[in-house]
């Protein structure tokens, strides 16, 4: 699964090279960064865990449609995305692929406000299981699915070469599991999804 998420990285990379030699005013290519704020719940009262800071960073490609104001976005992020459980930090490393429809109303000739929204694949880089050290946790294996499908919805603004967007990220079922061991040998099994805030902004070059 890492090899696939980094041959469509790659795949990425080359077309959107591509779309800037073809210096048309329907394609743009641009580097997109910004930071996360995750929500994680978990499907037992046993844990809860705190929000936590992450970020995201990476190409998008951005690609006008024939009807007015309407344009389609896909981008390859490294995302990383932290949960605090007890006094342990869990990390979670991610290649998200988000292919966003937008909707645009122009302010002036080269600026506009818009909407979005479209559904988000990630693919787990690294190793899929955290485990934890603390005495409390040490029994706990959070594991991450190797693939996960979200939903993304956004509002913002563009100036000139400039985009901000204010975003928010919908699992579309468990994003992990959560399993531990009680001090009576028995396993017990929850699972966990991940709601993310979300504020970028992107240079198009």
């Amino acid at each position: 699964m890492k090899k696939l998420s980094l041959l469509f990285l790659g795949m990425m990379l080359l077309g959107a090279t591509t779309v800037k030699a073809q210096n048309s005013e329907h394609f743009r290519f641009g580097v997109k960064a910004g930071v996360n704020v995750s929500k994680v719940s978990l499907e037992s009262d046993a844990f809860k865990a705190d929000n936590r800071l992450g970020y995201f960073v990476g190409p998008i490609v951005y690609m006008k449609l024939p009807a007015p104001g309407v344009s389609l976005n896909a981008a390859a992020l490294y995302s990383h995305m932290e949960a605090k459980l007890s006094n342990e930090t869990a990390k979670h490393n991610t290649l998200d692929i988000p292919l966003n429809v937008r909707y645009a109303l122009p302010l002036t000739e080269d600026s506009n406000i818009f909407v979005e929204a479209g559904p988000q694949i990630a693919f787990t880089l690294g190793d899929d299981t955290f485990k934890f050290k603390e005495n409390d946790l040490k029994n706990v294996d959070w594991k991450f699915k190797n693939t996960a499908l979200s939903a993304n919805i956004g509002f913002g603004f563009t100036v000139s070469h400039l985009q901000a967007v204010l975003g928010y990220n919908i699992p579309l079922g468990k994003t992990g599991d959560f399993e531990w061991e009680s001090s009576e040998g028995k396993i017990f099994h929850t699972t966990s999804k991940a709601k993310r805030w979300q504020v970028s902004l992107a240079y198009f070059f």
